[in-house]
């Protein structure tokens, strides 16, 4: 038996090819603070809805959780725009989970005995169809998910330069907002600024990493070093921040309780520079974003 949907009236100028049954029509922009998707708005005509029909998450009595139309494209498409965040004060609440994986043998995170990414799932469908056992109409349903990994490493932050972002390619990430600061002050409020002779040996040095506009995680570092020159993932030659030493020379101010992490450390040369006037260091994190309680527990 075959059923045949009869297509809807076209409000919009679109184009015989677009005649179908919705399938593959749904594209996802996993950002850093909104999730944005577009449909396909052709289709979803073709198929007998408009805007109005199609909701977030099964909100459709909310007006945020609808679409707006955009024609400037073509094919015309309905976006919708999900703010990332699981609080009770988002209109179009959607699925947050939270997973453990096996880290990359060979990435920066190999000592990792496992590593988490967040994973936002949802949809977008159409009003439920008339009570009963069948139905003579088609529903649509979009689904979609968002994955955002956990750890990041930020690096070749150099003490000459007050903020160095890694960029990274995924479904979706969180790198651009974090940042990592480099101050002389214990208030962490004045950048650090370093004369042409370069710092004093034991010259105190601030540094902050924070996440700038996301809800939900704390700033864990896992652990920071230093290097001679930019780093690369074949590189053995790391001075480790975070050790014990009868004299300590680092000291870790706040870690995994909020957005920001801070430490200091005593201004030092590598010993490979010793025929020359100035040492570079470069400075690296390994960090994690975590729950708050899941940031203790670390």
């Amino acid at each position: 038996m075959v059923v045949l949907l009869q297509p809807g009236l076209c409000a919009y100028n679109c184009s015989s090819v677009y005649g179908r049954t919705p399938n593959s029509d749904l594209m996802v922009d996993c950002g850093t603070t909104v999730i944005t998707l577009e449909i396909n708005m052709c289709t979803a005509q073709w198929a007998g809805f408009n805007t109005s029909d199609l909701a977030l998450n099964g909100n459709h009595n909310t007006t945020a959780c609808l679409g707006s139309i955009d024609t400037s494209v073509d094919p015309p498409v309905i976006r919708y725009q999900l703010p990332v965040n699981h609080s009770q004060d988002n209109p179009c609440r959607q699925s947050l989970q939270i997973v453990d994986e096996a880290p990359d043998p060979t990435g920066p995170f190999s000592s990792f005995l496992s590593i988490q990414s967040v994973i936002i799932t949802g949809y977008i469908d159409t009003p439920r169809s008339e009570q009963g056992l069948i139905s003579y109409s088609t529903d649509l349903y979009y689904h979609f998910s968002c994955r955002y990994p956990l750890e990041y490493l930020i690096n070749n932050t150099q003490i000459v330069s007050s903020v160095s972002v890694a960029t990274s390619d995924n479904n979706g990430t969180f790198i651009d907002t974090l940042q990592m600061g480099v101050f002389n002050d214990t208030n962490y409020n004045y950048q650090l600024v370093v004369p042409s002779t370069g710092l004093e040996l034991r010259s105190r040095i601030y540094v902050e990493v924070k996440a700038v506009n996301l809800t939900g995680f704390h700033v864990l570092l896992d652990h920071c070093f230093a290097t001679p020159t930019a780093y690369n993932t074949s590189q053995t030659e790391q001075y480790n921040f975070f050790t014990c030493s009868v004299e300590q020379k680092t000291s870790v101010t706040s870690n995994g309780f909020s957005t920001a992490a801070q430490f200091n450390f005593e201004a030092f040369r590598f010993v490979q520079h010793r025929d020359q006037s100035k040492s570079s260091i470069y400075v690296h994190c390994i960090l994690r974003l975590c729950e708050p309680s899941k940031c203790q527990e670390l």
